[in-house]
């Protein structure tokens, strides 16, 4: 097991569209006197904790006590909240609450205003409407739990499955043995026959399919990688303020993404690279893709954010210029319980959950960008939880899985497939109906090795090649995959196969659908399921190059499937789900891809 350093990242689960319910707040971020901001933090610490109603002002009042115990803080000045750390802090004046900004930098002009409940800001004016039902309606809301917009996920050490029950101390690491040294002897059953039948141990052709063009399929994967780092520049932009994220950031990046995907897929096509190839560059474009996505769209919300915290900031200070005599009005005191309440969660925001010391944009570099590219997940965050130290041994050993896996995956296409896709590709002169007599057999054929080549496919990537990425970027969430051989509902398989791609599915489809076109549930499960649908139906595209759907169509046949699951009749009998559950994974790929050989 490897050892953690840092903080756990666990982040409260929920829907984009929650985003407006409070955690309640960590401390603020420290300022120029250190020992006054030490307190001021464990004061508000502590009272983050809480889950009463009244966490956001005693929190504020306990800093403010600590404050004032060591000074008093200066008048303010406007200025950047992304060029400093200090943030506000409330101090006492007999019966006065009076707030005062600690800034370094020169004042930044704010001419733009944004609207909230009870609430319109610019830069200098403040209107409040002091109604009862208005008040009432945010003190309601006030109780609510609130939490950041990307706030949907929980990043925390762990360990796949299989590596805990293939340990020592596994009552299961037998039944792991047995597998592997039974896979051992059908590998060497099947080169000593060949070699004493055919005199050579296997057919070539795979090989020959993975050897051609392979300097040209490298040299483009490493091409399509470089083309991502423009990410960073168009965020650098974002962040000095040359485009806004909301107006000309959004549309830079939509259509770079879509430049991006429509490259990934002409070009291998254009190049004529074998099937092999043209799928590797696929998969890999879909990947980088979603990481970009991420990372773009994770730091155009914090830019906006930023761009917010200006905006409260400048309206405090309006707020408390207007009264001759320096005192506030009870009405202006609770609008300035507000903005600080906006100010202080838009701080949270801008910092990272783990040892909060990535804050945006200090984040927007390449070296940051680089190290989420490497790092085995599909989603941004500013920091990850990570291991104290690489474990070579282990690399070396999930090194070698990838290379045992992948060498027996030939074996068995070279032995089991490669004769049936021949036969199959050989009925397509016939007719539909000598084509729908073969069929039965040839997915008799193709099931037991397909099957076969699917569980390996699934252990190399999910075991082997991502647990080897992640000793190698000290990335400690080993969670890639779930129990999903336990499944008996498809939308739990969904969850459990590819954990990495469910939650971005999750973040960035499902939640978005809600929060940004205000869809039911209900919508954003069918769009979401659609989207993941077609791109399946894409990479099918891909390797056949001829549009035809099936894929397409039997994924979508999960939704009914789904709900005919979750009966009363399925509940109360699991052991039938199972064998339902199973029966579809045995045949459904089989099927599939006999549907595109042959018709």
């Amino acid at each position: 097991m490897p050892s953690y350093s840092g903080t756990e990242h666990v982040i409260g689960s929920g829907t984009a569209d929650d985003s407006s319910e409070s955690d309640g707040l960590p401390s603020p971020p420290v300022v120029d006197r250190a020992a006054a901001a030490a307190a001021a933090a464990a004061a508000a610490a502590s009272s983050a904790s809480s889950s009463s109603d009244s966490s956001v002002d005693s929190s504020f009042r306990k800093s403010t006590s600590a404050v004032d115990d060591s000074f008093s803080t200066a008048s303010s000045s406007a200025a950047d909240p992304s060029t400093s750390d200090s943030v506000p802090l409330l101090t006492k004046r007999g019966n006065e609450h009076h707030h005062s900004l600690s800034k370094t930098t020169t004042t930044t002009t704010v001419s733009e205003s944004i609207d909230l409940p009870q609430l319109t800001i610019t830069k200098k004016t403040l209107t409040t409407s002091t109604s009862t039902q208005e008040f009432s309606a945010n003190d309601k809301a006030k109780k609510q739990k609130r939490r950041p917009r990307f706030a949907d996920l929980n990043f925390q050490p762990s360990t796949t499955i299989l590596e805990n029950e293939a340990s020592k101390t596994s009552i299961f690491a037998g039944f792991y043995t047995l597998f592997w040294l039974g896979t051992f002897f059908v590998f060497l059953k099947t080169i000593l026959i060949n070699y004493h039948r055919n005199g050579y141990i296997m057919q070539t052709h795979i090989v020959h399919i993975l050897w051609r063009d392979l300097p040209k399929i490298a040299f483009t994967d490493f091409f399509l990688f470089l083309l991502t780092f423009a990410h960073v520049g168009i965020q650098k932009t974002i962040a000095n303020h040359v485009i806004s994220w909301n107006g000309a950031g959004t549309w830079i990046v939509s259509i770079y993404e879509l430049v991006f995907l429509g490259l990934a897929l002409w070009w291998p096509m254009y190049c004529d690279y074998p099937w092999i190839g043209r799928v590797f560059l696929c998969l890999h474009s879909l990947v980088l893709l979603m990481k970009q996505h991420s990372y773009a769209f994770f730091c155009g919300h914090l830019s906006t954010v930023r761009d917010n915290l200006a905006l409260f900031e400048s309206a405090l200070r309006g707020l408390r210029e207007e009264p001759e005599d320096g005192k506030l009005s009870e009405s202006q005191l609770e609008q300035e319980q507000k903005l600080l309440d906006e100010i202080t969660f838009c701080h949270v925001e801008l910092r990272s959950e783990v040892g909060a010391c990535t804050k945006y944009p200090r984040n927007v570099s390449l070296c940051n960008f680089f190290d989420y590219m490497m790092m085995p997940t599909l989603v941004y965050e500013l920091e990850y939880p990570r291991t104290e130290k690489i474990r070579w041994g282990y690399v070396f050993e999930k090194v070698a899985a990838i290379f045992g896996v992948f060498f027996l995956m030939i074996l068995i296409a070279e032995q089991y497939f490669y004769p049936i896709v021949m036969h199959a590709l050989s009925l397509r002169s016939l007719s539909f109906v000598d084509k729908a007599r073969e069929y039965p057999f040839l997915l008799l054929e193709l099931m037991m090795p397909f099957m076969l080549m699917y569980l390996l496919t699934w252990y190399m990537i999910w075991e082997a090649i991502l647990n080897a990425i992640a000793e190698l970027t000290r990335f400690a969430d080993r969670r890639f995959y779930g129990p999903w051989w336990n499944c008996v509902q498809w939308d739990e398989f969904a969850r459990e196969w590819n954990v990495p791609v469910h939650l971005f599915l999750l973040r960035h489809v499902y939640h978005s659908s809600i929060s940004a076109f205000k869809v039911s549930k209900h919508a954003a499960t069918f769009v979401t399921f659609f989207i993941s649908s077609v791109i399946h139906e894409l990479v099918m595209f891909v390797i056949f190059k001829k549009l035809r759907g099936y894929l397409l169509f039997l994924q979508m046949c999960q939704l009914p499937l789904v709900q005919l699951s979750k009966s009363k009749f399925m509940k109360e009998n699991k052991v039938f789900g199972s064998i339902m559950f199973w029966f579809g994974i045995y045949t459904g790929p089989s099927m599939m891809c006999v549907l595109y050989l042959t018709f």
